[in-house]
């Protein structure tokens, strides 16, 4: 009995080894041939971005959404699947707006990827903003050509970076077709931050959160006071395309996983974790409904999270979806609870495309570049 026992461990403990191996394998050869793909067609259409930056920017985000969309991929093959309920997104996603996500592990990028795959080109035409610890991961070269922005954390660096996030939207967000900005106010995860938010909490007689941390409002800021509408701001360059570029929504995203247990990324693209299935909520404000003003927008801000607190409380102490926790009304009309699918044509399609464009600039880009790199360092060696 015993040993039937073992034997049938084992065999299962062999069956999870080829499963991750597999997973691992297919994920390197999706990077290998993915990540080229995008770099090298992104250089060759320079010449288009000179002369047709519109139709540039479309291509490039359509390249851009098939990388993420093959991420989700890798989510959703391991068994980590996404409901999505609240405000209706459909007639806003080809506005600008940001998107205002909480932070509890590495597995929140992937999953926000996911949750957005499928509505039009809006994954395609995202700007990030993250850590600048991701501009040294593999997916890093491709966020830089995107027009992502790399955030420096700590104190020391805050000044500093707003400084070089305000030059980041007039020079990228406003030239590059961007539409909507996802952006992580908490400055960390829920796990590092806790504690410090809590502190603050107690001594400026603020509530003290325990599935999110109070969010810090300097990036938003920043956003608003350059995406916005302001008094002060001269009239004559109101022909200028880039100025008319202006936010029109605020989406807040809660992410709830289940047992406020958020797993990080790695463990879920190997599928070393259980199967589980991820909650969002969506909650859409009319720009003209956020304060401006920083005072306002730190009171406004810190209501939202105080709100989001509510919805995962109940969720992962009652199991209650989020939906069901959120009874207020707003601008736009709500979703019933639902499944998110991924379509596997065109996933199976955006796969195809890099595998083709591999192919094709293997024999006759890559290819010729090392013969004639071997033939002349032939000579130096």
């Amino acid at each position: 009995m015993v040993c039937a026992c073992f034997k049938r461990s084992m065999d299962m403990k062999a069956k999870d080894l080829a499963r991750y191996c597999l997973r691992v394998l297919f994920i390197a050869v999706s990077n290998i041939l993915a990540i080229p793909s995008y770099l090298t067609w992104y250089l060759l259409l320079q010449p288009l971005r000179l002369r047709n930056p519109a139709l540039f920017w479309r291509i490039e985000a359509v390249l851009f959404q098939s990388l993420l969309t093959i991420i989700t991929t890798w989510l959703y093959s391991g068994g980590y699947t996404i409901k999505e309920s609240g405000d209706s997104l459909e007639g806003i996603m080809d506005d600008e707006a940001v998107v205002l996500v909480n932070h509890q592990s590495t597995s929140d990028v992937p999953v926000v990827m996911a949750a957005l795959h499928n509505k039009n080109l809006v994954l395609g035409k995202v700007m990030w903003i993250m850590d600048d610890i991701f501009k040294y991961t593999n997916f890093g070269w491709i966020s830089y050509f995107h027009g992502d922005f790399f955030i420096l954390q700590g104190r020391e660096a805050r000044t500093d970076s707003l400084e070089k996030l305000e030059s980041h939207i007039n020079r990228i967000y406003k030239t590059t077709f961007k539409k909507w900005i996802i952006l992580f106010p908490e400055g960390g995860f829920l796990r590092k931050r806790r504690f410090r938010s809590q502190e603050f909490a107690k001594k400026n007689q603020l509530p003290v959160l325990q599935h999110v941390t109070l969010p810090r409002v300097g990036a938003l800021k920043v956003i608003m006071d350059n995406l916005t509408p302001q008094p002060s701001r001269n009239s004559s360059n109101s022909e200028n395309i880039s100025s008319q570029k202006t936010l029109k929504w605020v989406i807040d995203m809660t992410v709830g996983y289940p047992g406020a247990n958020p797993y990080n990324s790695h463990g879920m693209f190997v599928g070393y974790w259980p199967p589980h299935q991820i909650e969002i909520h969506y909650r859409v404000y009319p720009i003209d409904e956020v304060p401006q003003d920083k005072e306002g927008l730190t009171k406004w801000m810190y209501e939202r999270y105080q709100e989001k607190e509510v919805l995962l409380q109940e969720f992962y102490t009652k199991s209650k979806p989020l939906d069901e926790s959120d009874d207020k009304k707003r601008y736009m009309t709500r979703v019933k609870r639902h499944d998110l699918e991924v379509d596997v044509i065109v996933a199976i399609l955006y796969h195809l495309l890099h595998l083709c464009s591999f192919i094709l600039f293997w024999y006759y880009l890559y290819s010729p570049v090392f013969r004639i790199l071997n033939y002349f360092g032939s000579f130096v060696f």
